[in-house]
C-alpha cells in the first residue's frame, strides 16, 4: 500500500466534517448526531483518497462505538481517520475526534466508528430471487408519516421510507428514497437507502422485541452497485437473533427486478437510551398473537403472503421455465395471485429440505407436469411430501403434509350464501339457517369445506358439491362426509378471511 505497507504501521488523515443543514435532521433524544451510514463513507473517501487502490465495497466488523454530536451553529469539526495494516491484510479504519477540556486542560481521544475494508467478502451469502420478492407472514402496515411522527422521530431529510412500511414476524419491507443531497460519486453510493433500512430495522425492533433499538455495528456490508440520488429502491430487513439488549437483522437493497445493490448481515441493532425510550403501545398490539393456529397445530407446514407485499419484476425472476410458461399466458389480473402461490410453494420447498435458502428459486418447479396442480419438491427435485394452495383477494396460502391435504382461503362475503342452492343440499341449508354463526358466515365455511376437499382429492367442483356432505358447521371446526368417511375441517380467521384447512384425506375405493 502506498504510504502504508507493514501490520500495525498507522496513518492519522485529517478529516474535516461540515455540518451540512440535512444533517441537522438526524437526532437522538433532541439533539443532532452524525449518522452511521456518514461515517462509514466519510472513512471510505478519505481512505480511498490516500489509498487509491483500496477496495471499499466491502466492510467488515463495523462497530458505532460513539455518537458524534453536531453543533449547528459551529464551524466544521475537526477528526482524523485513523488507518491502519491488521495481521489478517485488511485495512482497520477509524473515525476519532479529540477534544480538550477547558477546565482541566485534558485532551480526549473519542472513537466514534470503526471498520475494516476487505477484499475478501468472507461467505457474502447472496438472498435468493423468492427471498426478495415478498414478505412471508400477515402484515401490519405502518403509513411513514406515522413512522417518522411516532417511532423514528427524525426531521424531513431523513423521510425516506416512502409509503407503507409492511412488518411481519418474518421481516420488514418498504420502499426507501435517496433524495439529492450529497455528491453522486461517494465511493458507497447514497447514504440515505441505508439509514433508512435501519429505520425499518429499528421499528420491527419496536413491533416485535418491544424496545427501541438504534445500529451499533455489523459483521459484513458490500455495495454492489452504488445508489444514486434521485432513486427510489426496495429493502427487506430479515430478523435473526435476538439479544439481551438488542437483536441482529440482516438488510438487502435492490431494485424492482430484483437487482442487489447493497447488503449488510449480522447488523446489530441495541437498546442505547437506558430505557429512556420505549415504543407507543400500539405499534405492538397484536404483535404476539399466533398466527392461524388451528390450521398450524394440525399441518405441518403452513406459508401465508399477503399479495400486495409481492414486487412483481422480483417475483417473476424467481420462476422456473414451466413456471414463466404458463405466468406469460395469464392475464395481469390473475398474476399476482400466481406468483403468491408460487412463492409459498417455494418457501415450503426450502424448509422441507432444511431450510436450504442456497439453491437458485428458478431452480425450483412448484407446478406439475400437468401445469396445473401444485407440488413442493425438496430442492434436490424429489417429490415426498403432499401440498395444497389458495389464494383470494388479499392472501395466498400452501401447505404441506405427509398425507393428502386441501386448504382453502375465502373473504368472507355474502357471495356464497347468495349462491348456495347451487353448492348446498337441503341439510346444508338448514345447517346454514340455523347456525348461530350466522347465514354469511356459515355458508362461506360450507364453501370452503368443499373447495378444501376438491384440492385434496383432485375433483373439480360439480363433484364436490354432489359427493361431499357438511355434517356439521363450527367456529373453529366442522364435520364433513365423503364416501362414508368422515373427516374434521378446521377453520381460522384473519381480518375477515377464512381460511379452512381438511389433512388425512383418504382416496375413496
Amino acid at each position: 500500500m502506498e504510504g502504508i505497507s507493514r501490520i500495525g504501521e498507522k496513518a492519522r488523515l485529517p478529516l474535516k466534517i461540515k455540518v451540512l443543514p440535512y444533517l441537522m435532521d438526524h437526532r437522538f433524544n433532541g439533539r443532532a448526531v452524525l449518522p452511521a451510514v456518514e461515517a462509514m463513507g466519510l472513512l471510505a473517501a478519505s481512505t480511498r483518497k490516500h489509498l487509491p487502490n483500496t477496495d471499499t465495497a466491502i466492510i467488515i466488523r463495523a462497530r458505532f462505538n460513539r455518537f458524534l454530536y453536531l453543533n449547528p451553529d459551529g464551524p466544521p469539526i475537526d477528526a482524523f481517520n485513523e488507518i491502519e495494516v491488521s495481521g489478517d491484510g485488511a485495512l482497520i479504519s477509524r473515525l476519532i475526534t479529540r477534544t480538550r477540556s477547558e477546565k482541566t486542560g485534558i485532551t480526549r481521544t473519542k472513537e466514534h466508528v470503526s471498520l475494516r475494508f476487505s477484499g475478501d467478502p468472507g461467505g457474502m451469502a447472496v438472498p435468493p430471487s423468492d427471498e426478495l420478492a415478498a414478505l412471508r407472514g400477515p402484515v401490519f402496515r405502518i403509513p411513514a408519516r406515522r413512522l417518522y411522527s411516532e417511532l423514528v422521530p427524525f426531521g424531513p431529510s431523513y423521510h425516506n421510507v416512502k409509503g407503507d412500511l409492511m412488518v411481519s414476524e418474518q421481516g420488514a419491507m418498504g420502499r426507501v428514497h435517496a433524495p439529492d443531497h450529497g455528491p453522486s460519486d461517494a465511493p458507497l453510493g447514497s447514504p440515505f437507502p441505508f439509514d433508512a433500512s435501519l429505520h425499518a430495522a429499528c421499528v420491527w425492533g419496536q413491533r416485535h422485541m418491544g424496545l427501541v433499538a438504534f445500529p451499533a455495528g455489523l459483521g459484513l456490508r458490500r455495495i454492489f452497485r452504488r445508489t444514486r440520488p434521485g432513486t427510489t429502491y426496495w429493502t427487506k430487513v430479515a430478523p435473526k437473533e435476538g439479544l439481551r439488549n438488542g437483536f441482529l437483522v440482516d438488510i438487502w437493497i435492490y431494485d424492482e427486478d430484483g437487482v442487489l445493490y447493497e447488503s449488510a448481515q449480522d447488523v446489530l441493532m441495541e437498546e442505547v437510551s437506558f430505557g429512556g425510550m420505549v415504543p407507543p403501545p400500539w405499534v405492538g398490539a397484536g404483535a404476539g398473537d399466533p398466527t392461524l393456529p388451528f390450521l398450524i397445530t394440525r399441518c405441518d407446514w403452513v406459508v401465508i403472503i399477503e399479495l400486495d407485499t409481492i414486487i412483481i419484476g422480483t417475483a417473476a425472476m424467481a420462476l422456473s421455465d414451466t413456471e414463466l410458461e404458463r405466468y406469460e399466458r395469464l392475464g395481469e389480473r390473475r398474476k399476482r395471485s400466481y406468483l403468491g402461490a408460487r412463492l409459498c410453494c417455494k418457501a415450503l420447498s426450502r424448509q422441507l429440505s432444511g431450510n436450504d435458502w442456497v439453491t437458485p428459486a428458478s431452480s425450483i418447479t412448484t407446478i406439475s407436469r400437468d401445469k396445473i396442480r401444485p407440488r413442493t419438491p425438496l430442492t434436490d427435485g424429489r417429490d415426498l411430501f403432499f401440498c395444497s394452495v389458495s389464494h383470494d383477494s388479499r392472501f395466498a396460502i400452501a401447505v404441506a403434509t405427509g398425507t393428502k391435504v386441501g386448504v382453502d382461503v375465502e373473504e368472507i362475503s355474502e357471495r356464497a350464501f347468495r349462491r348456495r342452492r347451487i353448492f348446498m343440499g337441503e341439510r346444508e341449508e338448514m345447517l346454514v339457517m340455523d347456525s348461530p354463526l350466522g347465514a354469511v358466515e356459515a355458508s362461506v365455511r360450507i364453501w370452503s369445506i368443499k373447495e378444501a376437499m376438491t384440492k385434496a382429492l383432485g375433483m373439480d367442483m360439480a363433484q364436490s358439491w354432489d359427493r361431499v356432505e357438511v355434517r356439521d358447521v363450527g367456529e373453529n371446526k366442522s364435520l364433513v362426509l365423503m364416501e362414508q368417511m368422515e373427516y374434521s375441517a378446521w377453520h381460522d380467521s384473519m381480518d375477515n378471511h377464512l381460511f379452512t384447512l381438511i389433512t388425512d384425506v383418504v382416496e375413496p375405493a
